[in-house]
């Protein structure tokens, strides 16, 4: 699939997502708001009917006509605080026991808080906190005190209140409920956690939304491996690019040597001759160098890289590996030196891995320079660990890309430009040597606009 064609497909299929994603969350709170009001209908409707119930209690108590409706007023103060203005006197059990009531019937299973207001000490008093479990049982007469009944009923259910009032007696626990200076005879309730009444009409939604967040997770994740994948797609067809035109010039190049060589002609000129049979060794080596650097990065990735770890001195084998570079083909006529502040410095290394480690770095520096090739090597103590800087004056590598370089087949991106070829191998190759190793790497700009590459080493323990 096309670059192009990929992209519009994850925007489209982003877009579709957010879509979904601002609807659910459209009826989600066209839910929530539903539930709000029902609730406050419910609870509204439930207190309106207990300060009803109490006026009808009071007018047959105290011989007088009931009020009915037009001195019960309910206000919401908050969310979850509700006022109810009675306008008359008060009895704590009755209202515990008409709240429980009328909750259950409106299926309001909640927690919930109530007080009177005393005038004298204005202040929330006799106060309770109940809930579902806490509804006390009464004969059927009683219950019927919400229905018209006829006379003998109502003295019937006159002696049972009674009867309510001395076995209900309890001592009421002072209560901080907020006081409202509108009213005068009132009582307050406040349900400290809705969450139950909520929960139990939005469950459905919230399964809903539970699965489209799993959707979406895996949406993402999905797209994240597309992108992925692209990418190492366009790192695979960088390195077979590069595999091929690191491979065709030398080939190239012994191919044409051979045909002259081929040439009985050519003996005599035995300087002729000399010069193309350096070639076919020079690209021969060439060759051989790709070959092993693949065949070594093959082997590390396939099975567990196995070190061979010896004591070694840094100071003497820095200065034999340089002279082992300077003496290669990549390495000749360059300076490569070696400032040490330490001496004696021992630690524990795989030599042959940690003389590949070297070469790679050195070639690096020396393929990115564009001026004479000037690399310094310092060594210095940190702690319970030496410090292994190389210090070179090539081109020097972006900020963005420092992290980047570590990664198999990576190459800085140059354009249509291949002035240095590789396979971004040697980097990567660098980078699973120190982490084997259990040191560090990093790298930094120096002042030369070039490479700092910085490996920490830990010191000896045998």
């Amino acid at each position: 699939m096309k670059r192009n064609s990929i992209g519009f497909v994850i925007i489209m299929a982003t877009v579709s997502v957010i879509g979904i994603l601002l609807i659910q969350f459209f009826f989600l709170k066209n839910s929530y708001d539903l539930n709000e009001r029902q609730f406050h209908q419910l609870t509204t409707s439930a207190l309106r009917s207990v300060a009803s119930q109490i006026d009808d209690y009071n007018a047959k108590v105290f011989g007088r006509p009931a009020k009915q409706t037009e001195g019960c007023q309910v206000e919401q103060i908050s969310n979850n605080y509700f006022v109810v203005n009675v306008n008359d006197v008060i009895d704590p059990n009755l209202l515990e026991h008409f709240l429980q009531i009328e909750f259950k019937k409106r299926n309001l299973n909640l927690i919930y808080e109530y007080a009177i207001y005393d005038c004298n000490s204005k202040k929330m008093v006799h106060g309770n906190t109940l809930n579902r479990d806490s509804i006390i049982s009464l004969p059927k007469s009683a219950k019927k005190a919400d229905s018209s009944c006829c006379s003998v009923e109502e003295i019937m259910y006159d002696k049972q209140l009674s009867k309510l009032n001395k076995s209900t007696e309890k001592k009421f626990k002072a209560c901080n409920l907020p006081t409202c200076e509108k009213f005068t005879y009132y009582f307050g309730v406040r349900f400290p956690d809705r969450s139950q009444f909520y929960n139990s009409h939005l469950m459905t939604w919230y399964l809903l939304n539970g699965i489209l967040f799993i959707v979406v997770i895996f949406f993402g994740y999905t797209i994240y491996i597309i992108i992925k994948q692209k990418q190492l797609s366009e790192i695979q067809k960088n390195f077979i690019n590069n595999l091929t035109h690191e491979f065709k010039t030398p080939i190239a190049s012994i191919e044409l040597a051979a045909k002259v060589i081929s040439n009985p002609k050519i003996i005599e000129q035995p300087e002729r001759l000399a010069n193309y049979i350096r070639i076919v060794e020079q690209q021969n080596q060439r060759l051989s160098a790709h070959v092993e650097k693949l065949l070594q990065m093959a082997t590390i990735e396939k099975t567990k890289l196995h070190l061979n770890l010896e004591q070694v001195e840094l100071n003497s084998f820095i200065e034999e590996s340089i002279q082992e570079f300077k003496n290669s083909l990549n390495g000749k006529d360059y300076s490569i030196i070696l400032d040490s502040t330490v001496k004696n410095a021992l630690i524990n290394a795989d030599k042959l891995h940690f003389s590949n480690l070297i070469f790679n770095i050195l070639d690096n520096a020396i393929k990115y320079c564009k001026a004479d090739p000037d690399i310094i090597i310092k060594l210095e103590e940190s702690g319970n660990q030496y410090m292994v800087s190389f210090d070179d004056n090539g081109i020097g590598i972006p900020k963005e890309d420092r992290k980047k370089i570590f990664n198999r087949f990576y190459r800085i991106p140059t354009g249509n430009v291949h002035d240095v070829k590789g396979f971004g191998l040697g980097l990567d190759y660098v980078h699973k040597i120190v982490r084997r190793h259990g040191w560090r790497i990093n790298v930094i700009e120096n002042p030369r606009k070039g490479c700092t590459f910085i490996v920490e080493i830990k010191k000896s323990t045998l």
